[in-house]
């Protein structure tokens, strides 16, 4: 049995139209053109989000938070082949390969973290302050 380390499906909910118009496809439309068709597109895209999370965390993803404000990050202990395997076999993998953000290699469920390793919660260090005036040194 292999060891499952956490896997990640990472999910471009919403951005500003200057990063949206950075992602679509350069050169082939023209802005307006482009603008008219995706605020047409965003009200059906968010429902296709909506249920694709029903459906991902009534298959075992957790919802955990996002390295970016824009996105939806789900994680789950399992091997990519498998989750991609558990996907295809559950019937939404062609919807979840349509809104989900790929890796460098073009995969839709991530081996690493998209920011690298998770840190964990930050570690206030103590501080010592110098003496007030009322105290004296």
């Amino acid at each position: 049995m292999v060891a499952t380390s956490p896997t990640f499906i990472l999910i471009h909910v919403f951005g500003t139209v200057r990063d949206e118009i950075d992602r679509g496809d350069r050169g082939k439309r023209t802005t307006s053109g482009w603008l008219r068709e995706y605020v047409a597109e965003t009200p059906k895209r968010l429902t296709e989000i909506a249920w694709l999370l029903d459906h991902l965390t009534e298959n075992g993803w957790k919802v955990v938070g996002s390295p970016y404000d824009c996105d939806v990050m789900l994680q789950r202990d399992i091997t990519r082949d498998r989750a991609e395997e558990e996907i295809r076999r559950a019937e939404f993998w062609d919807r979840l390969v349509q809104v989900a953000s790929a890796d460098d290699d073009g995969h839709v469920v991530w081996r690493d973290h998209p920011e690298g390793k998770p840190s964990g919660p930050r570690r206030r260090r103590r501080v010592r302050r110098p003496p007030t005036r009322e105290q004296g040194s």
